[in-house]
């Protein structure tokens, strides 16, 4: 049998030692925990050095100390102070006798190991190659340990990011949630309950401070202490402030496994989130109640437009020997322009123009208490200066003291053509007579509702003969505006207009006025009610 020269063992000792260096990545890759590995990983080097005391210790990157892992314990971890420099990573020492050899290695974390091997009992000391092979022992241990360290990081990044699946999906739902108008769900409680679900905070609280100097506080979960019982540290807020009120959120010191942690950056943006969908959902609430309220009033005023519709006459009577028509536009869907003309008892008619100050439906309820009072005076037969005089009674005592009626009453007998007529503080009605002059007619008093007092209304007497004209008005005809805004009464006179138009029949008069009007405002808005009744002598 040939002698197997000190070469042949060396080379046998280290193809053992590479196929044990095989064998035990294999085994320390299957490490859940640095404590597991430090037991494997001392099993696999006695198994090398079967005849050696092993002992593997570890320091954190913040630790001060050394702390065993795995082996005896032997040895002092005090001769492991000396950690590699920032130019090495690892520090190799043997003692004088060769009987122990110490490594200490800088890990992927910034933490480090250190092993020590002692022959135990002494024998034959250690050789440099039992430190080369010992630090390739070393070097496998911190590959196994920066494998188990990028498994532990990665397993965090997966957890870390699931949970920011979890807190986007539950910001998108709560988004949903506090979006909707039902009155019943509070968005400020609800973001709350789910803020502090998702950033697992022991407490949250959310407070509204009222402009007046009150507030109020309501906290998740309910009957939680207040912080200062609770001794809590750690704390995140956001506000904002909507309608005269100052929302403020807060939540109290992160629950996790290791105890309570400070609140990271994502946990101070999922609340501003939040906040932020509470503040949206808070404006379209108020905008939504704002547009149901103007459908109200929108429904309300079509509701007063189709009654004074049907206030305003849809026709004119006939009148032996008189051509009559009239016309009312308002500016807005109810006006406070009025006219009519209402045949009475002994034969007569009554001719009214009249204009309520403003505008809209207050103006409107007072043009129908004005047909109301008509209505029933005029059919008493009352003296048209007595009539007067009550109208302003009951037109005071309804309406506020800003709104009265300016008006234009006469008494038409057909028979004669002669008019009775009061002017209460209205435009004058004009007069087209024969010679192509015109009269005012302007006797009257003050607007009706002006004042609660017996005003000494006068009337006067005018006849018309025949192919004389009689026009009744509103200041929405004279004052109507163009986009330069100019007065129609002050571009072409009402009173020329007047003269210079004749035709045949009262409806064509109308029409030419109304067109005329509208030749001349343009695109110009209408800013006041247009109202006109026009009678013919024929």
């Amino acid at each position: 049998m040939p002698t197997r020269t000190p070469q042949n063992a060396l080379t046998d000792r280290l193809a053992l030692q590479i196929e044990s260096l095989q064998e035990s990545y294999r085994s320390l890759s299957t490490a859940a925990t640095a404590r597991d590995m430090a037991a494997k990983f001392v099993a696999v080097v006695r198994g090398v050095y079967p005849s050696a005391e092993i002992s593997l210790f570890y320091r954190g990157p913040a630790d001060t100390e050394w702390r065993t892992l795995s082996g005896t314990g032997m040895g002092n971890p005090v001769d492991f102070l000396a950690l590699p420099d920032d130019r090495a990573a690892v520090v190799c020492k043997r003692n004088e006798a060769s009987t122990s050899i110490h490594i200490v290695q800088r890990l992927v974390d910034r933490s480090h190991a250190a092993i020590l091997l002692t022959q135990n009992p002494p024998g034959t000391p250690y050789t440099d190659v039992d430190v080369i092979s010992l630090r390739l022992f070393v070097h496998l241990f911190d590959n196994a340990y920066q494998a188990l360290v990028s498994r532990r990081n990665e397993k965090d990044l997966i957890f870390s990011l699931n949970h920011r699946v979890l807190q986007l999906n539950s910001l998108i739902d709560t988004g949903i949630e506090v979006a909707k108008l039902d009155e019943e769900i509070s968005p400020e409680h609800l973001a709350l309950e789910r803020a502090a679900s998702l950033t697992n905070a022991s407490k949250g609280t959310v407070t509204v401070a009222r402009k007046n100097g009150g507030a109020e506080t309501f906290s998740f979960p309910a009957g939680a202490p207040d912080q200062a019982a609770m001794g809590g540290a750690h704390r995140i807020a956001t506000t904002f402030a909507f309608a005269d009120n100052t929302y403020t959120f807060e939540l109290f010191d992160k629950e996790s496994r290791s105890g309570v942690l400070p609140f990271d950056e994502t946990d101070q943006l999922l609340l501003d989130a939040l906040a932020r969908q509470v503040h949206a959902s808070l404006e379209n609430r108020y905008l939504h109640r704002q547009e149901l309220e103007k459908q109200k009033i929108e429904q309300d005023i079509a509701v007063a437009g189709a009654i004074q519709k049907r206030i305003l006459p849809r026709s004119l009577p006939i009148i032996k020997g008189f051509d009559i028509a009239g016309i009312n536009i308002p500016s807005k869907s109810v006006g406070g322009d009025y006219y009519d003309c209402i045949p009475l008892p002994d034969g007569k008619y009554a001719l009214i123009a009249a204009d309520v100050a403003g505008k809209g439906v207050p103006a409107a309820l007072l043009v129908s208490s004005l047909h109301a009072y008509l209505s029933a005076y005029l059919e008493s037969s009352m003296p048209l200066v007595q009539l007067a005089q009550r109208l302003n009674t009951v037109i005071c005592r309804a309406s506020p003291d800003d709104k009265f009626i300016t008006a234009f009453i006469a008494l038409l007998s057909p028979d004669t053509g002669e008019i009775e007529s009061l002017n209460a503080g209205h435009n004058p009605a004009y007069w087209l007579k024969n010679d192509s002059t015109i009269q005012e007619l302007s006797t009257g008093g003050v607007a009706l509702g002006m004042l609660d007092m017996d005003f000494p209304y006068q009337s006067e007497r005018v006849t018309i003969g025949e192919g004389e004209r009689l026009l009744l008005y509103t200041d929405g005809v004279t004052e109507a505006t163009n986009e330069h805004s100019q007065l129609y009464d002050s571009h072409v006179p009402l009173r020329e207009f007047v003269i210079q138009h004749k035709p045949d029949s009262a409806e064509l008069f109308i029409l030419d006025l109304i067109t005329d009007i509208k030749k001349f405002t343009g695109n110009a808005s209408q800013n006041d009610d247009i109202t006109a009744l026009y009678l013919v002598r024929r």
